[in-house]
């Protein structure tokens, strides 16, 4: 198993700063937690809370495998993908601790409004300890500072609300959100009547608008009395804290429910979650199986120089060293004259699209011509080259590369040399 970690989690150290001249904490990098065993600790105090009830206890095992995909899904830059392992952790295994894992993603993301709107669930769930309520609502009035807190009272009751295109959450007669400060289009419907309406918010702007639908009365029948005061049904809460509902970076089938799916841009496809494979033993202890990464080892390489302006080419063939991501080339070459070439490439990635920058010496030997009794003598060409390109990785043991590189050579006969020359190559690299 292979853990690296970078956002926030329940584990979560804090860093300083300051509101109203009071210490703000706010949770630090999951990357500063590298011990594996460490992670696993965090992670199963979460899944093993036993505050939370589960159907099995395989949706324990479930939830941390989510956790930790998500995790790994971090240290490599996959944000939404490591959202939504966690949002589908979260639906599977309802811990507020995830929530606290999910608002630093959205933070990390840029997302104010909607960690806002994470955090401020945290505060509301009913199973979150006192441990860091303190710390989160200072969080939550710093990002309140950068938001817009809108208020959108409904009329008639029972009416569903849309923000910017998201979808549509049913309350009895207030919905409360965070949105970011500029213009939203917010919609009501009820039956087959609808409106819609512009907002202007602000920073640090509490605001409240009243959404209405015209209610049509024949003036020849009297209205019908008032109904009596309902209890508002789980569809119909009265209040609502939304929350990722705001325009279509998330999918979900109940605005007030807790499943949200993400997704890819604000009108791509939906990201489903990555569940790795992994064993629990019976007192839950859960262990997840990579593939271990993709190496590059040492091999043979094979190359096709091409002269830029088009004066000829020379093959080259030798032997490439590699450790990691640095790789050391040293080629024999040929084509009218005799030559080497001593270099090192650094590839940027090591999947299986692998763009690299390089530099190395190349040297031919020529007949240099002596002007003065027109004999010639051999000598020795020294150049140094810059690079860049990609290797396309075909397999375990075999890839291509095509590259664009400059060659300067020092203290050449300009007439049978030329010192300054653009050379692309192509190649091919057998692998042990």
């Amino acid at each position: 198993m292979t853990l690296r970690l970078p956002c926030a989690i329940t584990a979560i150290t804090l860093a300083a700063g300051a509101v109203h001249a009071q210490p703000v904490t706010e949770p630090a990098p999951l990357a500063q937690i590298r011990d594996e065993t460490q992670l696993a600790e965090a992670l199963s105090v979460i899944t093993q809370d036993p505050t939370i009830p589960v159907e099995t206890p395989a949706v324990r095992a479930l939830a941390q495998a989510l956790m930790t995909e998500g995790v790994k899904q971090l240290q490599n830059g996959g944000y939404d993908q490591a959202l939504a392992n966690f949002l589908e952790a979260y639906n599977k295994f309802p811990s507020s601790k995830i929530l606290l894992n999910i608002a630093s993603t959205l933070r990390d993301m840029g997302r104010l409004a909607d960690a806002a709107n994470t955090y401020q669930r945290y505060l509301l769930d009913p199973f979150t300890g006192p441990e860091r309520v303190r710390e989160v609502k200072e969080i939550l009035i710093r990002l309140d500072e950068q938001l817009t807190v809108l208020t959108v009272r409904v009329f008639p009751r029972g009416s569903e609300i849309s923000i910017d295109a998201g979808p549509f959450v049913t309350i009895g007669s207030s919905l409360l959100t965070r949105v970011r400060p500029g213009i939203h289009l917010v919609r009501i419907r009820k039956d087959v009547a609808s409106n819609e309406m512009t907002v202007n918010g602000f920073e640090g702007e509490n605001k409240e608008v009243n959404a209405a639908l015209k209610v049509e009365v024949s003036p020849d029948v009297a209205p019908p009395p008032a109904p009596e005061p309902k209890t508002p049904t789980p569809k119909e809460s009265e209040h609502v804290d939304g929350w990722l509902i705001t325009g279509t970076q998330y999918a979900s089938e109940n605005g007030t429910g807790r499943e949200r799916k993400v997704r890819s841009g604000t009108a791509g496809p939906e990201i489903s979650a990555l569940v790795p494979r992994y064993d629990a033993d019976e007192d839950g202890t859960l262990l997840v199986h990579y593939e271990p990464a993709p190496t590059i080892s040492s091999g043979v390489i094979a190359v096709l120089r091409i002269d830029g302006e088009g004066r000829g080419f020379a093959g080259g063939a030798g032997l490439a060293f590699s450790r990691a991501r640095l790789e050391a080339e040293i080629m024999i070459l040929k084509s009218d004259l005799i030559g080497g070439y001593l270099g090192l490439r650094y590839r940027l990635l090591t999947g299986w699209l692998r763009p690299y920058v390089g530099i190395g010496m190349p040297g031919f030997a020529y007949n240099a011509v002596n002007e003065s009794d027109m004999s010639t003598s051999k000598r020795l060409a020294i150049g140094l080259r810059a690079a860049a390109g990609i290797e396309l990785r075909i397999n375990g043991h075999f890839s291509v590369q095509a590259d664009v590189g400059y060659e300067h050579f020092f203290r050449v006969d300009p007439l049978r040399f030329d010192p300054d020359i653009f050379v692309p190559t192509l190649g091919v690299i057998g692998r042990l």
